[in-house]
């Protein structure tokens, strides 16, 4: 075809689109069979903020560990007491967050009582935080949270690692893992999702969600190879539950209006 021929091709087919409606349409994507991750970033000042808490944290000594509840093949995992989140003022941060999560959840879970949700006045109680130091060759098995409905992991720091040794699994190492029941439409869903961990992110799930961190490795004598997140767990409660005398889903019992509500 000659460059003058292809040329009209092209100007009448772009008359023809031009010729075509066009419709502005508003889009839900309706999946109440699934429980969704829920992915933010720290804003600086709360990143830097968690990072001192942190680092006052393990350099105390009698810090209590909470190694003995988890499930982490790793050495330094330390309790972060609730006072330094509320004289710091990320209890209220971080509570919000849950807040959000539940009522996109809820959302999600019953798309037509959307204005109610909304509505709803939200309850949330953090039961306990834990930072997870990292190091080298540690990692954590697949697993899950009991005796809590809500499960959260924040990445304070994340050292330079060696890459992977297979060129088609690139972003194994050091990575979090979720995963699921594997879907019968390959086309529309996967059964797991590998993230690699970037300082400042910050996510928000499900307790009964499997998730799992893989080990990595550092160049021999490098000096910063921590790897280090900080995790906590908690429970939720509609005030309308709450009001009807309803307990909450987990053992730990109701969530009382003023034990760290959502601001």
């Amino acid at each position: 075809m000659s460059t003058r021929q292809e040329r009209r091709r092209q100007e009448r087919l772009s008359k023809k689109q031009g010729k075509e409606k066009r419709y502005d349409m508003e889009v839900q994507l309706i999946q109440p069979w699934s429980v969704p991750v829920f992915k933010t970033t720290l804003p600086p000042d709360v990143l830097q903020t968690m990072i001192e808490i942190s680092d006052q944290v393990i350099a105390d000594k009698d810090t209590e560990s909470h190694g003995e509840y988890l499930a982490g093949q790793i050495e330094n995992e330390l309790r972060v007491e609730h006072d330094l989140l509320i004289q710091t003022g990320m209890m209220s941060f971080f509570m919000s967050a849950v807040r959000q999560f539940v009522i996109q959840c809820k959302m999600q879970q019953m798309p037509d009582k959307i204005v109610e949700i909304q509505r709803e006045e939200w309850y949330a109680q953090l039961l306990t935080m834990w930072i997870i130091s990292q190091q080298p060759g540690e990692y954590n098995p697949m697993h899950i949270h009991t005796q809590c409905t809500i499960s959260t992991v924040m990445y304070l720091k994340v050292p330079k690692m060696l890459t992977s040794k297979k060129e088609h699994r690139p972003n194994d190492d050091g990575s979090i893992l979720f995963a699921s029941n594997a879907s019968r439409d390959v086309d529309f869903s996967v059964p797991h999702i590998v993230i690699p961990p970037q300082v400042g992110d910050f996510y928000i799930f499900g307790a009964q969600q499997l998730h799992a961190v893989y080990p990595y490795r550092c160049a021999e004598g490098q000096k910063d190879v921590e790897r280090r997140s900080i995790s906590f767990n908690a429970v939720f409660q509609s005030k309308t539950d709450h009001d009807a005398g309803k307990k909450a889903n987990v053992p730990q019992g109701v969530v009382k209006p003023g034990d760290s509500q959502p601001t």
